[in-house]
């Protein structure tokens, strides 16, 4: 399933003060210091009970070698993202049917959709919630890659994340009710 993919994906991204570098085992201190840091925030971020107070690191690992996993396989695209060189957040990007299925939305929406259009979401500590999804979208939306058209995902747990969609024009929106609440994919309009 990597034919949505270009065949050399970036291993370092920088842009607006963020360094993007695929989420890897690795990074498995800093990003745990970083999923801690706000279990409101993650857990509204991704309409589930995780993580738990009492979330152990080594679940923590066990989801970074998925991720690396879900990136070299092409089914994802898996980034940390770096502020002055330590991990504060993530993005995860899928096809739009995939993406919809990882929250429970099978089938939804699929007339208004392109299958080949792409999803990103994200979260981030220390920075607005529109200079993540600018950033992403901003590097998302250039070569190497080409997808047809790119989203940005967020709940409606996160209206911190909907508002900066609405300040950066990505005022297209679909809206699916699913398990852990209301997600709405936003996109700029397309060209006339």
């Amino acid at each position: 399933m990597t034919s949505w993919l270009p065949g050399n994906l970036p291993q370092r991204v920088e842009r607006a003060g963020m360094m993007f570098v695929p989420l890897t085992p690795a990074l498995l201190d800093q990003d745990y210091a970083a999923v801690m840091r706000d279990i409101t925030m993650l857990r509204a971020w991704s309409g589930q009970d995780w993580p738990t107070a009492d979330f152990p690191i080594e679940s923590n690992l066990a989801d970074l070698v998925r991720h690396d996993r879900e990136q070299r396989d092409g089914i994802a695209l898996t980034y940390s993202v770096l502020l002055h060189g330590v991990v504060q957040g993530c993005i995860y990007v899928r096809p739009v049917l995939e993406a919809l299925r990882t929250r429970g939305l099978e089938g939804a929406g699929s007339l208004q959709l392109v299958a080949a259009d792409v999803v990103a979401r994200g979260w981030l500590h220390d920075r607005a919630p529109a200079d993540l999804i600018a950033a992403s979208m901003s590097w998302l939306g250039a070569a190497p890659f080409t997808f047809p058209r790119l989203w940005w995902q967020a709940s409606s747990a996160c209206p911190d994340q909907l508002a900066a969609c609405d300040e950066l024009g990505l005022t297209d929106a679909l809206r699916f009710d699913g398990p852990g609440g209301t997600w709405e994919l936003r996109s700029p309009p397309p060209p006339s």
